[in-house]
């Protein structure tokens, strides 16, 4: 709203002072209390269609369970990949701006970190032509559990060129994230998935 400039009034000599009038000056406040009254109204109206509307926004950053206790946070920017990407029973997909990543939770799990790394490579290796794997590093999730991450790329019809496989297996419980996404563009989500790494709750 533009301001509306006041009007411009020519007083010449002194003009009598009026004399207040008491019934005017006890309803003055009023015109305030109402404009307060209207303005917390509205307040009230939009932070209950925000709650109303929060469980059906894709983009709302609540936990979500893959299966068998553990539970992932989505980032900010990051909803459910289902309709594209269906990673089975105790496992969710997530996408953003053209990247995937999925959880899986594997029950009954005796091996250690390093054996359900190389079991996921070997299952993953048919899938890319001239498949490049860097070396596998040590890393954690849900905050303190040691696991371990490896980068690799390749030409693959189903798979982008740029991956990232994360996994951790602890009282027989194996936890894994795959993350796939375009030339270029994993760097770009890195902070997002680690973070969804490091909130992840998984059973102890």
């Amino acid at each position: 709203m533009s301001p509306v400039d006041p009007a411009i009034y020519r007083v010449r000599g002194s003009q009598p002072r009026p004399v207040p009038d008491r019934g005017s000056t006890g309803l003055s406040w009023r015109g305030p209390l109402v404009l307060v009254a209207v303005m917390f109204g509205w307040m009230l109206f939009v932070t209950t269609l925000a709650v109303l509307a929060a469980p059906n926004d894709p983009e709302v950053e609540i936990p979500v369970e893959v299966g068998r206790g553990v539970v992932v946070t989505p980032a900010d920017g990051w909803y459910s990949a289902a309709d594209v990407w269906d990673p089975g029973p105790d496992a969710i997909s997530l996408q953003s701006s053209g990247a995937y990543v999925a959880f899986w939770a594997e029950g009954d799990y005796e091996g250690t970190s390093d054996d359900l790394l190389n079991e996921w490579l070997r299952s993953l290796e048919p899938e890319f032509e001239s498949l490049r794997v860097l070396p596998a590093t040590e890393t954690t999730v849900a905050g303190d559990l040691a696991g371990r991450a490896v980068l690799f790329s390749g030409v693959s019809a189903y798979w982008g060129a740029e991956n990232e496989l994360v996994v951790a297996a602890h009282g027989g419980l194996g936890v894994v994230m795959l993350a796939t996404a375009a030339a270029g563009q994993l760097a770009r989500i890195q902070g997002d998935l680690d973070m969804m790494l490091n909130t992840m709750v998984v059973p102890r």
